[in-house]
């Protein structure tokens, strides 16, 4: 999961871009505010260079390279490397149009080179499915420094030692522009709200939003092809919400204490509004997939997952008692729940899942 940070912020804060990741699996977006454009021609001309790192992901990017008839520019979108800081310019590069969009640029190796001219020349290999953990699709991005290289020069170095950059991107000294994409827009996600989600929510009937982050689609599966799913969401909205959910229920008999035997799911995943069943030990190229009840088997995936013990259901048995003089009614018992939500950019709806704290419940007596 991916919190985001302001460019213009990083750019006047060079130490904040080597602020590791808080927490596993997780890393930085950053988004190019108005401040950190730059303009020409009096103020009437925005720059679309880039001239310094980090890049920014809320942006569709061209990396421009050669000159005059021999000038070549290719689209790609680069994406911060899970668990670095953003000042270790590490990005996965993935393909934005054709009939290989969405998958990433890979490097080539020594057994892909072949004979030309009498001599050995690197052969590009083709652009396929991201594997995060394969270092052959991760790319360094470095400037180009040189006596009469101009500023916002780059190159790209493999993390690979044995490793070769697709061509456009190893050459030295190419350029990188920004355009504005019609089919996503990035707002803030600062992450976790440690303060706000130790409060919990202070009302029976109001949910509290603790968390906010985007993932890129290449951490979500929703048993499409990639070209299919980049068009619909190149992002992945996600959302931690806190809310209190009743467990159990009773009216009065003139009682004056409650026995509480009921059984609780402590997790429960929602696909598309539908309950749905998973396992964690038949794990898919490290996608866990989760399997929605009803007649269409309508699938979704998400990587990682949360440990909640081989247990799936916990059984509560307890007695409440009512220490208030006035008589009661009703009585509920309720548990705290911690709902990721995650939504493609147009709103809609992936998955939800459910995680049920039981060191936190509270009774409510009407």
């Amino acid at each position: 999961m991916y919190s985001t940070r302001r460019l213009s912020q990083l750019l006047k804060s060079p130490e904040s871009v080597a602020t590791k990741p808080d927490g596993p699996n997780s890393g930085y977006l950053v988004i190019q505010d108005e401040a950190s454009v730059t303009y020409s021609c009096f103020g009437c001309c925005k720059n679309r260079a880039l001239k310094e790192l980090p890049f920014p992901q809320d942006k569709e990017l061209t990396v421009g390279f050669g000159s005059g008839k021999h000038s070549s520019h290719i689209p790609v979108f680069l994406i911060p490397v899970l668990n670095q800081p953003l000042s270790f310019n590490r990005y996965y590069a993935i393909v934005p149009h054709g009939k290989r969009k969405g998958q990433a640029f890979t490097c080539s190796m020594e057994d892909d080179k072949v004979t030309c001219c009498f001599s050995l020349e690197i052969e590009d290999v083709k652009p396929r499915p991201l594997d995060p953990c394969n270092i052959y699709q991760q790319f360094e991005i470095v400037p180009f420094v040189e006596e009469c290289a101009a500023r916002g020069a780059f190159f790209a170095k493999s993390i690979a030692e044995d490793g070769f950059p697709p061509y456009f991107l190893r050459c030295k000294g190419w350029g990188i522009y920004t355009e504005t994409p019609d089919n996503f827009k990035l707002d803030e996600a600062q992450g976790l709200d440690h303060k706000l989600r130790s409060h919990l929510p202070q009302e029976i009937t109001t949910s509290l939003v603790v968390g906010k982050w985007y993932s890129p689609f290449i951490f979500i599966n929703e048993g499409t092809t990639l070209k299919d799913q980049v068009k619909r969401s190149m992002y992945y909205e996600l959302t931690l919400e806190q809310r209190w959910e009743k467990v159990f229920t009773c009216n009065s008999y003139g009682e004056n204490s409650v026995k509480i035997d009921v059984v609780v799911e402590k997790e429960e995943v929602f696909v598309r509004g539908r309950k749905a069943v998973w396992n964690e030990k038949s794990v898919d190229n490290g996608v866990v997939w989760f399997t929605s009840y009803g007649p269409t088997g309508e699938k979704t995936s998400k990587r990682g997952g949360f440990d909640g013990g081989e247990e799936k259901q916990v059984k509560i048995n307890r007695v409440e008692e009512f220490k208030e003089t006035k008589e009661w009614s009703e009585f509920g018992y309720y548990v705290l729940v911690e709902r990721f939500n995650v939504k493609r950019m147009d709103g809609s709806l992936v998955l939800s899942y459910d995680f049920k704290h039981l060191h936190h419940m509270r009774a409510k007596w009407e």
